[in-house]
């Protein structure tokens, strides 16, 4: 049947681990599981995960999507395991973590030594072989020594010694590889015995081999033989180590493991001696061939010389002396082997024994710690048993003591109505004592001849003799036969002690009666029947004296019986409705000094199935007090944490109280009981008035917790000493003994046999533990844990606690609110360094938190409404208020300022000192760009007006009459008459526009120009001959007075316009500061 593994992945700081699949692969075939085979799980998002894994052993893989596979370790799973968490399972001691290291690696070597063992037994047989046909060889050399004379006889005699010796080196080798096999799991030192005994076989062979061959091969046998007598002299001190070492294991288990280390040591040796085995087998094969050489040559030398044969003869009897001894030598090696692996085998049962022992422990301890298991439950049940026998026990007393005060009440009104009865019947005014000494005399008289009735030869009594009569305690009875007893008549139930009479019975003295039944009869000498007080009693019993009431009511009218009256409870059903907190649940009125009130709810908050502490009573008791001071007092008994948790009162007037409880929410439907004494009254609220919280100007009562099963105290409450441990001051007396085993004392003691849970971690007493705030339900002053903000942060299920979350940069501290219940089960509030931000959100029933972050804002951080952080605010003052800087281009931290770094990314703010803000043009330019002084490029229509001047005169001015240069004196070579020449004009420059001046002068005043003469000076010459020079003369003109028309016409004129205004565009304005919020 497969075992249940189950229950919740959880990471180091408690979270749910999610994406996560469990692979369970077998390590090892197992009745149902074959080896390598995989099993999946994949947990929930809650990290729950539910197997039902087969019997064997499993190695626990881990695999997280986006991560290598994880090996978490190794299970084993039991016929015998019980359900558990994998956690249970891979923390639990496996059958390594019983057996010492040194006896597994000592199985180990075991099982290596078999290995070798089986090499060895190879070897032997191929010794054997080897052997076998050295004894042939001999043979065939003791043939050829026959015919050398005394040497073939000695050299036959020595091979058949030697024969004998390799039979039974032969043989201790077999012996030791049959023993050897047998203690293959015990020490490897028998290993070696065998080992070396196959050795001396191998000598032997050689020796043998050797005896036949020469002197030389003899004296070389002699020395292996005296050199393999020294192995073995050794292997007897081995094997006598080794049965020292056996011996030791025997008498302490504890050096078991050292004996087996010794025996891993051995066990290398024993390899070693397998491989010296081999070479000397092969050494055997060689030695041989060397044999049939030998012999060959031991033929052909001894038929050419016998006398080489008889000096032969004699060594080979001296060599066969010493393979006789070598032969010895092999036996007691073999011997002392036989007895080693005797003695290893014995080591290796103690081995097996203390493996054994160790898993019977180690089962012994399951057992132990399933039966302590249930014990303790047994011991529970018990006690629960004895309890509810205990109350039975007292139930039935009281019921007992109930039934027997009835029953003592009816005898008693019977008799009372038996004495009626007869009373009436006689119809005589006797009085009471008389009645009763009537019938104590008849009881006295029955018994007396019940006493002696063998002494009187009477017969039975009847209604119409005298006889001896049965008595009877019957008052049902319709028998004739029977007397009543004291029980069932009145009168006759103090009856004295007297014996009877042999008189008759009369009213005043003891004696013999005869019965009647009559019921009418008035006589003083019959005793009443059985019936007799039937029918009294009946008839009584049909009749309700006038006299009496019920429940202390006079039955004189009809009556109306309250709770109180038949002495049971008042009792109703009712609903605490609005949820968990505080309800007006009663008034009562009590006067001082002698009220009481007690109010019980059955029942609790909640009805799930699966939860009994929700089927609870609560008990309240209320007590008025002595009137100084006036006042009452209370408590309330709990007995469960969902019933009533708590109480208060409100004095109104009076001696009237208004009472308050508190409990927890769907307290629906839970049932009320109430009693009060005589003086005292109550009023039950079915639908109480709800509250939240605690009522104001109410006097809180006293809680005492009625511990049990379920609500069990603390050690300290009640004085003991808890599981953990603890001092006990004084001496410890134990009268009946301890069950279990103690280990060690309290001086020397550092561990604990079973390690305990301290709030669900393990402590064996080896190391201290550190108990977080997460394991003892705390919150830690400390952090709880860490996240990482890129993650979420912390979940809103995590536990209550500090956590540092991480992000790029910095970190901040988030503090979790988590109460698990209620429709805001957590509340989440973080903040970051220097005043930088505070935030909160909170979760909703299981859904977790549906809002984000909301900030939460100060005098610093003040809300957006007032201001957006980064956007420029005007102050007018040089003075910056807290939380605001002035925008002067400065640099800022903008870890500690996120949202001003939101604005500002370069981490600088604007310097706005002589700046305007101007809305961001659609033409794309980008936020924060500054622009220059400028105006907008723009064109001017600027002209002059057309103006006609006219023809202006300029000023007169006579320049006189001016003569000039002289010039034009020239030669002709002529004949004949020239032609006309001579015409010229003059250039002179005039100077217009001043009064002053003068020509040439280039005065800035005046204008110059420029004016010709008219042509003159055309002439003829009519020469002949070369004509003398001629021709200078001067010219004078003659200017005279003149004035000048200048026409200046339409044209245009270069305007320049001198600069104007201030150095920068500006509107009327005033100065303020420009400071940004910081956040």
């Amino acid at each position: 049947m497969a075992v249940k593994i189950s229950g919740v992945l959880k990471d180091g700081a408690g979270k749910p681990v999610q994406n996560c699949t469990i692979q369970l692969k077998a390590k090892r075939n197992s009745t149902t599981v074959v080896v390598n085979t995989l099993a999946s799980e994949n947990p929930d998002e809650a990290g729950r995960y539910s197997m039902d894994v087969e019997y064997g052993q499993y190695s626990v893989i881990l695999l997280v999507e986006g991560f290598p596979p994880s090996h978490a370790g190794t299970i084993t799973v039991y016929e015998d395991s019980r359900p558990g968490t994998l956690n249970d399972f891979l923390g639990a001691m496996t059958e390594d973590d019983a057996r010492p290291e040194a006896l597994r690696r000592f199985e180990l070597m075991v099982e290596e030594v078999a290995r070798n063992a089986s090499a060895v037994a190879q070897n032997t047989a191929a010794a054997k072989k080897s052997a076998s046909d050295a004894s042939t060889s001999a043979r065939e050399a003791a043939t050829h020594a026959t015919d050398a004379a005394g040497s073939a006889r000695a050299a036959s005699t020595s091979a058949g010694q030697a024969a004998s010796s390799a039979q039974s080196a032969s043989s201790s080798a077999g012996t030791a590889s049959t023993k050897a096999t047998e203690a293959s799991k015990s020490a490897a030192a028998a290993e070696s015995s065998k080992s070396a005994a196959a050795t001396s076989a191998g000598a032997a062979k050689t020796s043998e081999t050797n005896a036949a061959a020469s002197q030389k091969s003899a004296a070389t046998s002699a020395s292996t033989a005296t050199t393999k007598a020294s192995e073995a002299a050794i292997s007897a001190r081995d094997a006598a180590a080794s049965k020292e070492a056996a011996k030791s294991s025997e008498t302490n288990a504890s050096s078991s493991a050292s004996s087996a280390a010794s025996s891993a040591t051995a066990a290398g040796n024993s390899a070693k001696a397998a491989k010296t085995s081999e070479t000397n087998a092969r050494s055997s094969e060689t030695a041989a061939g060397q044999s049939a050489s030998a012999a060959a040559g031991s033929k052909t030398a001894a038929a050419s010389s016998a006398s080489a044969a008889s000096t032969s003869a004699g060594q080979a009897s001296a060599s066969a002396t010493a393979a006789g001894k070598s032969a010895e030598s092999a036996a007691s090696s073999a011997s002392t082997a036989t007895t080693k692996a005797g003695e290893a085998t014995e080591q290796a049962s103690a081995a097996a024994r203390s493996a054994s022992a160790a898993k019977t422990s180690e089962t012994n301890a399951k057992a132990s710690e399933t039966s302590a298991e249930s014990s303790k439950t047994a011991a529970a049940s018990s006690a629960s048993s004895a309890a509810s026998s205990a109350s039975s026990a007292s139930a039935s007393k009281d019921e007992a003591t109930r039934q027997a005060s009835a029953a003592k009440g009816s005898a008693t009104t019977a008799s009372t109505k038996a004495t009626e009865a007869a009373g009436s019947a006689t119809a005589a005014a006797q009085s009471k004592s008389t009645a009763e000494s009537a019938a104590t005399r008849a009881e006295t008289a029955a018994k007396r001849a019940e006493d002696i009735a063998s002494a009187v030869a009477l017969e039975d009594a009847s209604t119409t003799k005298k006889g001896i009569v049965q008595l009877s305690s019957a008052t049902n009875s319709t028998s004739e036969t029977l007397a009543a007893t004291p029980k069932a008549v009145k009168a006759a139930y103090d009856l004295a002690n007297g014996k009877y009479t042999a008189q008759d019975a009369t009213t005043a003295q003891k004696g013999i009666v005869q019965l009647s039944s009559a019921t009418n009869s008035a006589s003083e000498t019959l005793a009443a029947t059985s019936k007799a007080v039937k029918a009294a009693n009946d008839n009584a019993n049909g009749r309700v004296p006038s006299a009496r009431k019920v429940n202390g009511k006079a039955l004189s009218a009809d009556i109306t019986l309250t709770p109180k009256d038949i002495g049971t409870l008042n009792s109703t059903t009712m609903s605490f409705s609005g949820g968990a907190g505080w309800f007006k649940l009663a008034t009562v009125t009590m006067p001082q000094a002698s009220s009481v009130v007690s109010i019980t709810l059955i029942g609790g908050a909640g009805y799930n199935v699966g939860s009994p502490q929700q089927a609870g009573i609560s008990e309240l008791v209320l007590r008025a007090g002595n009137g100084n001071p006036k006042g009452i007092t209370g408590a309330l008994w709990k007995r469960t944490a969902v019933g009533l948790t708590n109480f208060a009162w409100i004095n109104t007037s009076g001696d009237t109280y208004d009472i308050y409880v508190e409990i927890g929410n769907y307290a629906t439907s839970v049932n009320i009981h109430w009693d009060c004494t005589t003086n005292a009254s109550v009023s039950i609220y079915t639908s109480p008035t709800h509250s939240a919280s605690k009522p104001s100007g109410v006097t809180g009562g006293v809680v005492y917790t009625m511990y049990s099963s379920h609500q069990k105290p603390t050690p300290s409450d009640i004085g003991a000493l808890p599981t953990t441990g603890g001092t006990i001051s004084g001496p410890l007396s134990v009268t009946d003994g301890i069950t279990g085993a103690l280990k060690g004392n309290a001086d020397t003691a550092t561990k604990l046999a079973a390690a305990p849970k301290i709030n669900g971690v393990k402590f064996d007493g080896s190391a201290d533990i550190n108990l977080t705030p997460e394991n003892i339900g705390a919150f830690a002053r400390r952090a709880t844990g860490a996240y990482a903000d890129s993650d979420g942060a912390v979940p809103w299920n995590a536990e209550s606690g500090a956590y540092n979350v991480t992000r790029s940069g910095d970190s901040y501290i988030l503090v979790n609110f988590y109460t698990g219940v209620g429709s805001c089960r957590t509340l989440q509030m973080k903040a970051h360094y220097r005043n930088g931000g505070l935030f909160y959100r909170s979760s909703r029933d299981g859904y977790g938190f549906e809002e984000g972050w909301a900030e939460v804002y100060t005098s610093k951080n003040l809300p957006p409404e007032s201001y957006p952080v980064g956007a420029p605010i005007p102050w007018p003052s040089d003075t910056v208020p807290s939380g605001y800087a002035l925008m002067q281009g400065q640099t800022f931290n903008k870890s500690a300022y996120p949202k001003l770094a939101a604005a500002y990314p370069s981490g600088v703010i604007p310097d706005m000192r002589g700046w305007t803000i101007k809305g961001k043009p659609a033409s794309g330019r980008a936020v924060l760009s500054q622009e220059q002084d400028g105006i907008k490029s723009h064109t001017h229509s600027a002209s002059a007006s057309s103006t006609d001047l006219g023809t202006k005169t300029t000023s007169s001015f006579d320049y006189g009459t001016k003569s000039t240069n002289n010039t034009g004196a020239h030669t002709h070579s002529v004949s004949g008459t020239a032609a006309s020449a001579g015409a010229h004009t003059h250039s002179i420059t005039f100077v217009s526009g001043g009064t002053k001046g003068a020509p040439g002068s280039g005065s800035p005043d005046y204008s110059k120009y420029s004016v010709n003469t008219s042509s003159a000076g055309a002439h003829t010459h009519s020469v002949s001959g070369t004509a003398a020079s001629a021709g200078a003369h001067a010219h004078t003109v003659g200017i005279g007075a003149h004035t000048h028309s200048v026409a200046i016409g339409s044209h245009g004129h270069t305007i320049t316009v001198n600069a104007a205004g201030n150095a920068e565009n500006t509107v009327k304005n005033i100065a303020f500061n420009y400071i940004v919020r910081l956040a």
